[in-house]
C-alpha cells in the first residue's frame, strides 16, 4: 500500500468518524432533550389536574368540562385520570398501564414513566385526610416527527459526506504528494552518467523542500566522490606503473647479455629503489584507504605530544640518517601542557610524513620543528629552504597523487601529504602550508589540548 492511499484511508476514516460521533452526540443529546422536556410539560398537566380535582365542587358541571377541555387536551393522545388510594387495595386503573410501572404508581410519591412512544408522569397527593393519585400520559407528536426527521437528515447526510471524506481526501492526499511523485520520476533517471543533475526546489522552508536539498546535498557528495575516485586511479595507476616499469626495464637490460658484478649491482640497486618506492606508494594507499574507511571506529588516547614528538624524532633518525631537523619544544609550566586525544600510530604516520616531506623537498638541509601552545590548542610548526611550492598549487597539494611542476624530478608518490591531512583532519586539527619558492615552505599544524 503506497503512503498516499494510507494517508488517504487513515484521514478519511479519522473524519468519517468525528462525523459520525458528532452526528450521534446531536441524536442523543436532541433525543434526551425533547424528553426532558416532554417531562416538564406533563409535570406542568398532572398539576392542573390536581388542582382542577381540588377545586371541582367551586365550578359547575358545564365550567367544569369547559375548564377540563381548555387545559387538559391539549397534548396529543392525553389522557388523565385522579384515582383514590386505599390501604391494602389495588385501584382500578381506567387506562392500560404496564404492569412494572402500576406498583410503583401507588408507592412513589413522583414518577416518570415510559410505555413505547407514550410518556406518563404521576404524583400522589392528600385532600382531607385522603390520598389521591393523579395520573397524565400524553405522547410528545411534534417532538418525535423533529428526532425522527433529524434521524433521517443525518444517516442521508452521513450517506452522501462519508464517500465525498474519501473521495476528497484521496484527491487532496494525491495533489499534496504529487511533488514527491515527480522528484521520485526524477531521481530514477540519474545514474553514474548523469550526476550533475538535481531535483528542483520550489519551496525550500517546506519538508518536500528540505528533503529535495538534503537529495541534492546526497548527489553533491556522491558527485564529489566519483570525481575522486576517477581522479585516485588515474594518478594511481600513473604512480603505480612508473616504478613498474622502471623495475621490468632494468631487469631486461640486466638479462639481456653478460655484465660484471658492479654493473648487475648498480642494476639490483636500482630495482631496489624504484621498489621501496613502489612499496611506500602501496603501504600509503592502504593507510589512506584505511583510514577514509574506517575513521569512525579509530581508538584515541591520552598524548602526552612533547614527549611523543621526541620519540617520532627519535623514529625518523633511524629512517633518515642524515637528515638535519632540530626539535625545540616551549615546555610550558607543568607536565600535561600538551596532552591530547589522538590516536599515536596514526599521528606518528602524519609527523613522519611531513618531515620527510621537509627533508626531501630541501636536500636533507637545516629543518626548524618548534612546539608551542595557547590556551586551547598546540602548535607544531615545521620549517624547511627546500625548492617551495608554486602559489597555485597550494591549494592542490592534499589532493592525493597531486605533485607541483617543480617537484617532479624529486622522487615521491603524493599521497603523504594528503595522508597527513586527513589524519590531523580526523583528530580535529588543521594542517596549514605557508610556502615561497626557492625559500622554503612553512607547515603549521594545530591540534586541540584536552
Amino acid at each position: 500500500m503506497t503512503i498516499s492511499t494510507r494517508l488517504s484511508l487513515t484521514s478519511s476514516i479519522i473524519a468519517s468518524t468525528i462525523f459520525v460521533a458528532f452526528a450521534v452526540t446531536i441524536y442523543l443529546f436532541s433525543s434526551n432533550y425533547r424528553k426532558k422536556d416532554f417531562q416538564e410539560r406533563l409535570k406542568e398537566r398532572v398539576l392542573v389536574t390536581e388542582k382542577i380535582f381540588l377545586e371541582k365542587e367551586s365550578f359547575s358541571p358545564t365550567e367544569l368540562e369547559k375548564i377540563t377541555n381548555q387545559f387538559l387536551q391539549t397534548l396529543p393522545e392525553e389522557t388523565e385520570e385522579v384515582l383514590e388510594i386505599q390501604k391494602g387495595m389495588i385501584p382500578e386503573f381506567q387506562y392500560n398501564y404496564p404492569q412494572e410501572v402500576r406498583n410503583k404508581l401507588v408507592t412513589n410519591e413522583t414518577l416518570n414513566f415510559q410505555d413505547g412512544e407514550v410518556q406518563g408522569r404521576s404524583r400522589i397527593f392528600q385532600v382531607k385526610g385522603k390520598n389521591y393519585l393523579v395520573i397524565v400520559t400524553a405522547m410528545d407528536k411534534v417532538g418525535l416527527e423533529n428526532l425522527s426527521f433529524l434521524k433521517n437528515i443525518t444517516i442521508t447526510l452521513a450517506l452522501i459526506g462519508i464517500p465525498l471524506i474519501f473521495i476528497g481526501s484521496f484527491i487532496i492526499t494525491k495533489r499534496a504528494l504529487l511533488p514527491i511523485s515527480k522528484k521520485i520520476d526524477k531521481a530514477n533517471t540519474i545514474s553514474a552518467s548523469n550526476l550533475h543533475q538535481r531535483l528542483s526546489v520550489y519551496n525550500p522552508n517546506d519538508e518536500i523542500g528540505k528533503m529535495a536539498i538534503a537529495f541534492n546535498k546526497v548527489l553533491n557528495r556522491l558527485e564529489a566522490s566519483f570525481e575522486a575516485q576517477k581522479s585516485f586511479i588515474r594518478n594511481a595507476s600513473h604512480e603505480i606503473k612508473n616504478p613498474l616499469t622502471a623495475i621490468m626495464g632494468e631487469a631486461e637490460i640486466a638479462g639481456s647479455k653478460s655484465r660484471t658484478i658492479e654493473e648487475y649491482k648498480e642494476s639490483l640497486n636500482t630495482i631496489l629503489l624504484e621498489a621501496e618506492t613502489l612499496n611506500a606508494t602501496v603501504n600509503n594507499l592502504l593507510q589512506l584507504s584505511k583510514v577514509e574507511a574506517d575513521e569512525e571506529n579509530i581508538r584515541h588516547e591520552t598524548v602526552e605530544f612533547d614527549e611523543f614528538l621526541h620519540k617520532i624524532k627519535e623514529s625518523f633518525d633511524f629512517f633518515n640518517q642524515e637528515n638535519q631537523v632540530s626539535v625545540r619544544v616551549d615546555n610550558g609550566t607543568e607536565k600535561g601542557t600538551y596532552s591530547i586525544a589522538g590516536n599515536k600510530s596514526l599521528l606518528k604516520t602524519a609527523i613522519i610524513n611531513l618531515l620527510d616531506n621537509a627533508c626531501k623537498f630541501s636536500n636533507n638541509d637545516v629543518v626548524d620543528v618548534a612546539l608551542t601552545h595557547n590556551q586551547n590548542q598546540l602548535l607544531l610548526t615545521i620549517k624547511d629552504k627546500g625548492i617551495g611550492i608554486l602559489h597555485e598549487d597550494l591549494k592542490k597539494i592534499i589532493t592525493p597523487f597531486f605533485r607541483g611542476n617543480n617537484a617532479m624530478k624529486i622522487k615521491g608518490s603524493g599521497i603523504g601529504l594528503a595522508l597527513s591531512s586527513k589524519i590531523i583532519s580526523l583528530h580535529k586539527g588543521v594542517l596549514e602550508v605557508q610556502s615561497q619558492l626557492e625559500i622554503g615552505t612553512e607547515v603549521q599544524v594545530r591540534l586541540p589540548l584536552i
